[in-house]
């Protein structure tokens, strides 16, 4: 970021009540592959300052203002969240709207592989559950309680996704239209989307390296100390989450285009398949799972369209690191599992 816009910050910060230290330029987290996050000092304490990625925001992406709302709620009853303490909707002061929130220390695991110090099943197997465990926690949250009881539109939420994801991933694909997701999104709409009958709080990004970990010397194992990335986040069908979260778990058999998403270490030996933590989450929730399967593929759909989006402004040149030169093939693998999935009883 251009200094003008640290020195905006400071101005800014001051007529809230807070000193700004700028004795350099603040640093930008590396992982990710959206919004952009800064760590910063105010007051003698680090924070971190998150805004939307550069050039173009696909429709109802990279949502500041509804992040800060969510998390400066959740944070109150939900411990894992950290809370929100600015909210800027002016673009001239950082060049988008941002928010300030806490910083929570710790590291996240991206990538197929996990890190040296923690590559045992041991390690692996608590990870995968507690994946499932922390979402069990998240659903059970009543929304009035925390008072996002209006949060987004749970009343059809299913077709929105579906037609939303269909709408952005034409935008994204351009003028070379995918097949897959056209194909995809016709089998979906000839199928009958499932009733809604509860909604909760989603994430609606929820995977492992959208957690924070730290090590419990305690227990000797991995525990999240926070969650993160709730731009997107609103009230649904709580499937949804789970769907999303599997959309990432790929294992061993998946295609060799489909492994190229690289986002969890799921295939890695101790972590439990898809359909086991499909089985833990209803254990755990007490949910019904009927008609997890066009969830699951509806979700393929939007892993899909992400990854085009993705793809896109690498093209534009606004991100510009090698990896998404292949975010393309990842898109069509994820329309082609979504389509594999919906035709196949054993498809998780």
């Amino acid at each position: 970021m251009d200094i003008k816009y640290w020195k905006s910050l400071s101005i800014w910060l001051k007529t809230k009540g807070y000193n700004f230290e700028l004795n350099s330029l603040p640093s930008k987290f590396k992982n990710g592959m959206g919004n952009l996050n800064f760590k910063i000092i105010i007051n003698n304490k680090p924070y971190v300052l998150r805004r939307p990625p550069l050039g173009p925001i696909p429709p109802g992406a990279n949502d500041m203002i509804r992040e800060h709302r969510v998390m400066s709620a959740l944070s109150k009853n939900f411990s894992l969240v950290p809370n929100s303490i600015l909210l800027c909707e002016d673009k001239n002061i950082f060049g988008a709207p941002f928010h300030i929130m806490d910083f929570k220390e710790g590291f996240t695991i991206n990538g197929s592989v996990l890190p040296e110090h923690y590559s045992t099943i041991k390690y692996a197997n608590s990870l995968s559950k507690m994946l499932i465990k922390t979402l069990v926690k998240l659903h059970k949250i009543n929304p009035s309680d925390v008072g996002l009881e209006d949060l987004g539109k749970p009343i059809g939420f299913l077709e929105r996704q579906l037609n939303g994801w269909y709408k952005r991933g034409v935008i994204a694909h351009d003028e070379k239209q995918s097949d897959n997701m056209v194909y995809l999104h016709k089998l979906l709409c000839s199928n009958e989307i499932p009733i809604e009958e509860e909604s909760v709080i989603l994430h609606n990004d929820f995977k492992l390296d959208n957690i924070i970990l730290n090590f419990s010397k305690k227990e000797t194992t991995l525990k999240p100390e926070a969650i993160i990335d709730w731009d997107q986040a609103t009230r649904g069908h709580p499937l949804f989450d789970l769907a999303t979260l599997l959309s990432y778990w790929t294992v061993k058999n998946d295609t060799p285009s489909m492994l190229l998403l690289n986002q969890m270490p799921s295939a890695t030996q101790g972590f439990i398949t898809r359909k086991e933590a499909l089985n833990l989450y209803k254990k755990l929730s007490g949910r019904s799972i009927e008609n997890f399967k066009w969830i699951y593929s509806l979700s393929l759909l939007k892993l899909g369209v992400v990854f085009q989006q993705l793809y896109a402004q690498y093209l534009r040149g606004t991100i510009k690191e090698k990896k998404y030169r292949s975010f393309n093939i990842i898109a069509e693998a994820a329309y082609q599992r979504g389509i594999d999935a919906l035709k196949n009883d054993d498809y998780i």
